[in-house]
């Protein structure tokens, strides 16, 4: 017969199999396949990895309604003007006796308030009863234009050649005509005061019933308007000079 002594590592040793045995047939018993549940999980523990694709997808929403488009936003600041395109074809009829020079339609009753002719060819062109309030002529060519009736006023005609032009019934009151050119032109019933005449030449002028002028507003020293030339010149009484 073997005589058996307990000693501490044998009891422990018995012990450990114990708790190992049990607990595994404790695993086995109280947690069953698929039986995990939210009172077994913490919070935020498991992921989308966790799931299979089958549960993962039955998860997702379906996309929602488009909602209301939002009120327009404010006018934005106005960009800077663009350079100016070049000048086009112009498709259709001219009225009769008008031309396009550097862009504008020259004619008979033309609006060309504002218009830039610095320099232009105008001579020969019919201008009669034009707007030209605010023009810049300075240096253009109005040899035998037709300016009847056109309203000239405060213009400046410095050293311009208007000479043989129609000026008939034209204002030309407070106009510069310093050293131009008017030999030969029709002044016939124009309006010619406070126009300022030094070096004007007139010769073969006919100022016929033009108001606002004299002789001596043209040829008298005190006066300070010497003409630099009149002979020819029909005076505005009729008068040859």
């Amino acid at each position: 017969m073997i005589k058996t002594r307990l000693t501490y590592a044998n009891v422990m040793s018995a012990f450990a199999v114990f708790l190992g045995l049990g607990g595994v047939s404790y695993a086995a018993v109280a947690i069953p396949n698929n039986s995990v549940g939210s009172a077994q999980l913490k919070d935020g523990q498991v992921m989308a990895a966790d799931l299979n694709e089958g549960t993962r997808n039955s998860l997702k929403s379906q996309i929602g309604a488009k909602g209301q488009d939002g009120a327009a936003g404010g006018k934005g600041a106005d960009g800077s003007q663009g350079a100016r395109g070049a000048t086009g074809n112009f498709i259709g009829s001219l009225p009769a006796g008008s031309k396009i020079v550097n862009g504008y339609v020259i004619g008979a009753h033309s609006d060309l308030h504002g218009a830039d002719l610095h320099g232009m060819d105008l001579h020969g062109l019919n201008l009669s009863h034009a707007t030209l309030t605010g023009a810049d002529l300075r240096g253009a060519n109005l040899h035998a234009a037709n300016l009847a009736g056109t309203d000239l006023h405060g213009m400046n005609f410095t050293e311009m050649n208007l000479s043989s032009a129609n000026l008939s019934g034209a204002n030309l009151s407070g106009a510069n005509l310093h050293n131009a050119d008017l030999g030969g032109c029709d002044l016939t019933y124009s309006n010619l005061s406070g126009a300022y005449w030094h070096g004007t030449l007139l010769n073969d002028a006919n100022l016929f019933g033009a108001t606002g002028v004299s002789l001596t507003d043209l040829i008298s020293p005190d006066s300070g308007d010497i003409v630099g030339g009149i002979g020819g010149t029909t005076l505005p009484d009729g008068t040859l000079y």
